[in-house]
């Protein structure tokens, strides 16, 4: 069963899949479903949340288009569920002459976190709660952390074992006669512990360029808001939409090493050019005209 404000669902007992029209990915989403619908019976001895987070997987493979905005999404919600997402964003001042004779570089730096609905879940609650049944009570900002954190562990066993790997841990624990893969088993093969801050390194560590793109094209507001208030402080002359690709705009996250450039996010760059020639019109005059 699926969550009520799911975008699809597999129903085992019709033995039917149902997608929502609004569904963000259609293909992935069927992808996301038909996973389900065709484990066998010893993937039932995943935990918690972890069959979801192999179903997010598995889509994700099979459809390469959305995988990015896919993993940005899963990576941030489990950031968002242990503790928070922390985003660095540095702009450096074309220099003067006499500046650049001195090797002088002025610039503004700024550190944005981002926090999510529910703060300092428990991880090891993952491997507890199913949070993909309509019986199991969760928000929906639980539900997209412990979907984030199952997608982080299944995608950390999957890159050091592969799919195969994560299915050995089932048939053990079914050989074994255990109700569930031991969560130390799981632990240790994604190389995480108990401590949530290790999950929120991970995840944020896990993101590279394109979902960094992707997150932000999530969350526009607070890189857009902050860059056209320190670029607005600026005032240079001529066309704003000219000098500001002289400035150099880096945005990176503070636990990864992956970055990205203004020039990466023309969505971005187009909001800001828009409220820097809002705020520079004269007040009396209207910035633009629906009349002809």
């Amino acid at each position: 069963a699926a969550t009520a404000d799911a975008e699809g669902l597999w129903s085992p007992t019709h033995r039917r899949i149902m997608l929502s029209r609004h569904a963000d990915h259609l293909a992935r989403t069927l992808a996301h479903e038909l996973t389900h619908a065709v484990l066998g019976d010893s993937w039932a001895m995943l935990p918690g949340s972890l069959e979801e987070g192999l179903a997010d997987h598995v889509s994700g493979e099979l459809c390469g288009t959305g995988e990015a905005r896919l993993r940005a999404g899963r990576l941030s919600s489990a950031c968002l569920a242990t503790g928070g997402l922390e985003i660095d964003v540095d702009v450096l001042r074309k220099p003067s002459y006499e500046e650049e004779l001195l090797g002088h570089r002025r610039g503004w730096s700024a550190r944005v976190k981002l926090k999510g609905e529910t703060v300092g879940a428990d991880p090891l609650d993952v491997f507890r709660l199913a949070a993909g049944l309509s019986s199991t009570r969760l928000d929906t900002g639980a539900k997209r952390g412990f979907y984030g954190l199952a997608y982080l562990v299944v995608s950390r066993v999957v890159e050091r074992h592969g799919y195969e790997g994560l299915h050995a841990l089932c048939v053990d624990a079914l050989e074994m006669d255990y109700d569930h893969v031991p969560v130390g088993a799981i632990l240790e093969a994604a190389e995480l512990d108990a401590d949530p801050e290790t999950w929120r390194t991970a995840a944020a560590s896990a993101m590279g360029p394109p979902e960094i793109v992707e997150l932000i094209r999530m969350y526009p507001d607070f890189l857009v808001d902050a860059l056209t208030d320190y670029l607005r402080s600026l005032r240079p002359e001529g066309d704003v939409g000219d000098w500001i690709d002289e400035v150099e705009v880096e945005i990176r996250l503070a636990d990864g090493t992956a970055a990205v450039t203004l020039h990466e996010l023309p969505f971005v760059r187009e909001e800001i050019v828009a409220g820097l020639q809002a705020s520079a019109a004269p007040a009396n005059e209207p910035v633009a005209s629906a009349e002809r």
